[in-house]
Order: C-alpha cells, then structure tokens, then sequence
C-alpha cells in the first residue's frame, strides 16, 4: 500500500451535446439526481456541465472514483497524492450546475463521479466507458514552476523561498521528472544572493532546472555575472549540457532539446525590460523576437514549450482586456496590471507568433494567480481561444499564489506559506495532461488538470 501525502511540509520532510448529451444517472442519495452533459465524446475530456438535484440546498463537492468509488488518487514513487474536488455545485431551490472548463481532464484511473456534502458521500455513479481514461505509455514528465521570490516573503521560518522551492523540487523528484523549467523571477530585485540561493538548491537534484528571467530578475539591470555564474548549469559555457542546441547572441534566450524529450523542444525566453502600461513599454528586444521566430519556424513540426515571464492580454477583440490566459477580474474591479502591454510594437510581433505557430505550449507566471481562481475567468489557467492561438498555461507561484476572497473583494491576498503552487507535465504520444499541484498541501488539483491534444 502507499503511504498518503497529508499536511503542508510533508514533502519537505521526506527529503457530451454530442454522445451523452442529458444523460441522467447515478442511484439517488438523499434523492440526488446526477446530470453530466458532457461537451464531447472524446475519451478522458470531462468538458461539459453537471447538474445535481437534491433535497437539500448547499455546496456539493464533485470528486473523480476509482472503481471502488474511493476518492482518486495519484501515485508519486511510494506516496498516494489525493485529488481535489473537481467542481462545486451549487444547489439552489433543490436544482444546481457546475459548467466544466473546456481543457478538463478525467484523470488515469477515474470511473466514477463521487458526490460530497461536507465531507460525506452523498451519490456516485459509474463514468461510460468511452470517457474513462488510457493515455498509453508515458514518454517522459518535467516540472514548470514560477515566481519563486528569494527575498520577498517571510514568514515564521525566514525567507519563504528556503522552503517552498526545495518542498516543490522534492515533489516533483518523486514523481520522476527528466527537468524542470521555470518562467522567472527567482528574485526580488535581482539579487546575487537570491541566484547563488537558487543554485544551492536546483544543484542538488539529477535533473537540470532551467528558467528565464521575470521582471523581477532585471529590476534595475540584470546581473549578468551572478545570472551566468548560478542559473542555467552548462547553457552559457562552451561545453554545453546535453539536449542544449542553440544560445542566442544575447547569452540568455536558449533552446533546449534533450533526448528524453523524444524530440520535442524547449525555448527560454527572457525578460530584458521592466516596463508596462505606456505606449514605449517594452519586454522584449528586437533581436531576441527575429530570434524567437527563428526557433519556431525551424521547430513548427514539433512541439515547442515555450517559457516566457509575462503573460498576453486577452487576444480576442471586443472582450475584457483582463480575462484572458494568466488574468482575472472579479466585480470589484480586482486584476493584475502588468499584462504584456496591449498593442506595443515588441507584444504585436510575440502575440502574431502565438497566432501563427499553434504547435507551441506558453508556460507564463508573473500574476501568481492561485489555479482556484479560474472560479472568475474560466480561460485563467489555459486557453488556446477556440483554436486560434497557441495552447497558453498558466503557472502560479510556487513561494506565493494570491487569490481575491469574493467577487466583491477590493484587494488581492497573498497566501505564501499557505500555499504553494506550480505543475506536472505528462507527456504522452498523442496528449500532454496538465496537472496542477499545491506542493502544501499535498494535493493534486483536478479543478486544474487539463488535457493538450497533440
């Protein structure tokens, strides 16, 4: 039997509309009805709404089974990681609906829905078998992580980031990773001290941990000396580490493309420029996009994950500016406003190169959205705006994923050392699974495990 990954440092310590379309089912407790419209017939998508009907009024929790109707779990090295609840019905008048984001997945081993009403089975029911899940063999998993903040959050035990980057690391060593990549800033203000830190950690592990730059890491100028000497092992030397195929002039933006990979790439793109909101706002040079659109015409045939700090506005004319991929904006008014800045001559050129080379995957940070938050913009964690743009994921914080408490909250909260977030990629011949974790917790978040089609 595995073991069961409980309590926030544990890791630390231990070093249809088509096919089923208004299908009602599930054996009534307490005269619950169970209605999964799912969006698809695809095997392992849950896209799609479920309606619950109940007696009683009240939140009810939406869990994956196995086929015992036990609560899923996912297995790292000897541990059993729970998953989440995958939804929240609200019942209102003895009827609710819970609409499930397209990109959701119906993890490996679901064959049940299991319904929860504080903390007590209420209903199950089977899944059809043509949604139960078979990915095939894995061909290999790596990590993506964010906005890891040496020298920014304190809490009881010093430096927030001493802790939380080595619990994720740790994690995601259990769960056999070949690398990690990052999207940046590792800093607060680009300290040397903060680069030396990373590198005491990421060294310790058998697999490499490579990142860009956020705007955190150039605030005020990059230190290139420090970068050089402590981030990305074997890039920038002249005897470079396996599967590193190309250095842009820059000495920072690089291409990354290991064996284990079984050919698909890895592009770091970084950050050079703090500036946001005005019409001279820059991110990024000229010369790093001719040679960004270089690797992605070269590699068009392949998938390409691409790591990049900041995140694109919404890209869809005529909508909020604020809900697209790496965003939200409650009632209040809440959002973050550092987006990419809308229509500056380096963002036209990178959002024509996510229209335009749909086999890419963008890794971004910056925001520290807590994935829960995708309760106020459904596009939050993924989107790939109806086919139109690459497939964009978000990736929280690992030191510290903020949150809005309602709708009608007028500020951001802050969560480190309550939270602790980042994903697990698994990569298959015909799919990618997104599975988002809190490295706190313990949990696996089934709200924000999605699918990539490939």
């Amino acid at each position: 039997m595995h073991g069961t990954i409980v309590g926030k440092f544990l890791s630390i310590f231990m070093g249809l509309v088509l096919l089923f379309n208004g299908i009602s089912f599930g054996k009534p407790s307490d005269k619950i009805k169970i209605t999964y419209n799912f969006a698809n017939d695809t095997m392992g998508s849950a896209a799609g709404s479920i309606t619950l009907e109940a007696r009683f009024d009240g939140e009810y929790d939406l869990y994956w089974g196995d086929d015992d109707n036990d609560k899923l779990v996912f297995e790292a090295g000897k541990y059993d990681v729970t998953y989440s609840e995958f939804a929240t019905v609200d019942v209102d008048d003895g009827k609710g609906t819970a609409e499930i984001q397209s990109f959701t997945a119906i993890p490996e081993g679901a064959e049940s829905v299991l319904v929860y009403k504080n903390s007590t089975l209420k209903a199950t029911q089977k899944l059809p078998e043509n949604k139960i899940t078979d990915n095939g063999d894995m061909l290999y998993r790596f990590g993506a992580l964010s906005d890891l903040h040496y020298n920014r959050y304190y809490k009881t035990l010093g430096d927030d980031a001493l802790a939380t980057f080595p619990n994720a690391l740790n994690f995601l060593d259990l769960c056999g990773v070949d690398f990690v990549g990052m999207t940046g800033d590792l800093s607060n203000k680009g300290e040397r001290d903060a680069f030396e830190n990373f590198h005491k950690t990421a060294s310790k592990y058998d697999f490499p941990v490579y990142t860009c730059t956020g705007n955190h890491d150039v605030n005020g100028g990059l230190d290139a000396d420090s970068w050089h000497e402590f981030i990305n092992t074997g890039v920038y030397t002249d005897k470079k580490a396996d599967g590193v195929v190309n250095v842009a002039s820059n000495n920072l933006d690089f291409v990354y493309a290991p064996e284990a990979a079984k050919g698909d790439v890895f592009i770091f793109l970084s950050q050079t420029y703090w500036s946001y909101n005005h019409e001279d706002s820059r991110i990024l040079a000229d010369e790093q996009l001719d040679w960004l659109g270089e690797q992605l015409e070269k590699y068009k045939d392949r998938t390409v994950y691409l790591f990049m700090h900041t995140f694109l506005n919404n890209p869809v004319d005529g909508e909020n500016l604020n809900m697209g991929e790496g965003n939200i904006e409650n009632k209040a008014g809440v959002s973050y406003d550092l987006a990419f800045t809308w229509g500056t001559p380096d963002e036209v050129r990178f959002r024509e190169y996510m229209h335009e080379y749909k086999n890419v995957v963008f890794f971004n940070g910056h925001s520290h959205w807590m994935y829960a938050m995708q309760k106020y913009n459904k596009n939050l964690n993924i989107a790939d705006y109806n086919g139109e743009y690459a497939t964009m994921v978000h990736v929280s914080s690992v030191s510290s994923p903020r949150s809005v408490k309602s709708d009608n909250s007028t500020k951001r909260t802050e969560n480190n050392m309550k939270h602790s977030e980042g994903l697990l990629m698994t990569v298959y011949e015909n799919r990618i699974v997104v599975n988002a974790v809190d490295f706190l917790t313990g949990q696996m978040l089934a709200y924000a495990t999605y699918n990539i089609e490939r």
